[in-house]
């Protein structure tokens, strides 16, 4: 779908044009359109009321109401405009118009509103062989104004709703299809379209001269060889503001290995794979033009955990990239087996100024926060303040949970230096994981995004359907802008 801004709009035959009204506030409609007394008691006040309105010669409008601007932010602003979306889709029309001329903080609101009218078109079903294919071709937001910041947000929010796409087709492939060579093939395809992105490709031998030991002893029940899948973007010469790492669990199928997973919604561990998918997502934004002035590298733990009979077994002691040693007491808590190693190398071989790692690391986090928000933990307030902000303004909101030293105690080990899993009793789930990965990340400022509870499901939102969700894509290209 193609994203334009312009002055005004003519809705013609082929069009919706969509009027987004803040609770309070009259939408200014053309004398062609139906008159208020034919419509006014349909269209409440509520957030989210709408009313289609007939007129002559195909015309049509769709009024989508706000709630009251001092209440209102850019979620709702995103929400309103996957709804027009939506409309125009079931209308099968061609063109979309959103006016946001009843709006303020116009760059702001167009940013959100071209995000979540890209972002509503997406049909999940990615091997069915009668996928629908979207009938809006152009999308074009009115009543902002043309400056140059609005035009750079509707570029930016187009380009973070195609890349949350991405990321949602990467979840939602069936994993006979997306195992970790193909995940590594997929990243190999992204760096190919920009001339300052490259991409390297770890298999088992290189992983083993490293001593991916933890990384490795996942892989070994598994027919499909692990990938670490390491991308660079490299912005203009003389351009880059720093280093950045963006770590993500490539797990494209978690079986729970030997300590095996329930049959129930077991198909559902296709989406293990959710932080490589997001992380990859973000470096297709970057690959079409995406604002970046970072220097950023892309590190993909991408591998299979099976159960066959060369499995590691509770009780294995396994050996990281950086020398730790590790007691598996669990094989499903294998996603920070894959990310130590990730993070070690990130730690070893990049020596970046920051590390943000996105993982489906564990089911606690649903237990802590339900569907409604990811969890973040890491080793510097101030970038996880800013996360915070960032994932807001991206509709991806997070939530901050402990993490000290007497929680990082609990993940020493009786046999090895450190156990995958706290003693038994312990809770604290989600906080056993990052505390184990605080051990691989050196002293370098470290966010781990726990994305378990959002990867696939979530709030209820109009930009978003059933299947993957592409979370924290728009909200890693926040933190690109700087």
């Amino acid at each position: 779908m193609r994203t334009r801004v312009q002055p005004s709009a003519r809705p013609g035959r082929n069009d919706l044009y969509a009027i987004l009204v803040p609770k309070g506030k009259r939408p200014q409609l053309p004398d062609t359109a139906p008159p208020p007394a034919t419509w006014k008691a349909d269209f409440g006040d509520e957030k989210g009321s709408c009313v289609l309105l007939r007129g002559g010669g195909g015309r049509r409008w769709l009024l989508v109401r706000l709630p009251e601007p001092k209440e209102m932010g850019c979620d709702d602003v995103r929400d309103a405009a996957g709804k027009a979306r939506r409309e125009a889709e079931r209308l099968e029309r061609t063109n979309l118009v959103v006016d946001l001329g009843l709006l303020k903080e116009p760059a702001d609101c167009v940013q959100a509103a071209a995000e979540g009218a890209g972002m509503a078109g997406y049909d999940m079903a990615v091997c069915k062989s009668d996928r629908k294919k979207p009938h809006v071709k152009v999308l074009t937001i009115v009543g902002a104004g043309r400056s140059r910041a609005v035009q750079r947000a509707a570029a930016h929010g187009a380009l973070a709703a195609e890349a949350n796409l991405f990321a949602r087709d990467l979840q939602n492939l069936p994993p006979n299809v997306l195992n970790p060579k193909e995940f590594a093939r997929r990243a190999r395809q992204v760096a190919r379209k920009h001339p300052r992105m490259s991409v390297k490709v770890l298999g088992r031998r290189q992983l083993e001269e490293l001593g991916a030991g933890a990384f490795l002893g996942v892989a070994e029940g598994s027919a499909n060889e692990p990938q670490l899948v390491h991308l660079v973007y490299k912005p203009a010469r003389g351009k880059s503001k720093g280093k950045l790492a963006l770590v993500g669990k490539g797990l494209t199928f978690d079986s729970g290995g030997i300590s095996l997973k329930p049959s129930a919604k077991m198909d559902e561990m296709k989406f293990d794979m959710s932080g490589a998918a997001a992380v990859l997502g973000t470096f297709h934004a970057l690959a079409n033009g995406a604002e970046c002035a970072y220097e950023v590298h892309g590190i993909l733990g991408c591998a299979e955990n099976m159960p066959d009979g060369r499995a590691q077994r509770p009780g294995d002691i396994v050996k990281a990239m950086n020398g730790k040693t590790i007691e598996v007491l669990n094989t499903d808590a294998e996603g920070r087996l894959v990310l130590a190693d990730c993070l070690a190398y990130v730690a070893k071989k990049v020596k970046p100024e920051r590390i943000y790692d996105m993982a489906t690391l564990t089911g606690a986090a649903i237990i802590a926060l339900g569907h409604l928000k990811s969890a973040v933990l890491g080793n510097d307030q101030k970038l996880i303040d800013d996360i915070c902000e960032r994932a807001e303004r991206a509709g991806e909101p997070v939530w901050q949970l402990p993490l000290d030293d007497d929680y990082r105690d609990l993940t020493r080990g009786s046999y090895a230096d450190l156990q995958n899993i706290y003693p038994a009793g312990q809770g604290a789930g989600t906080i056993a994981g990052a505390s184990f990965l605080s051990f691989f990340v050196d002293d370098i400022p470290w966010v781990h995004l726990d994305i378990a509870a959002t990867a696939w499901e979530g709030p209820n939102r109009s930009y978003y359907s059933k299947g993957g969700r592409g979370v924290m894509v728009r909200t890693m290209l926040e933190v690109l802008r700087g």
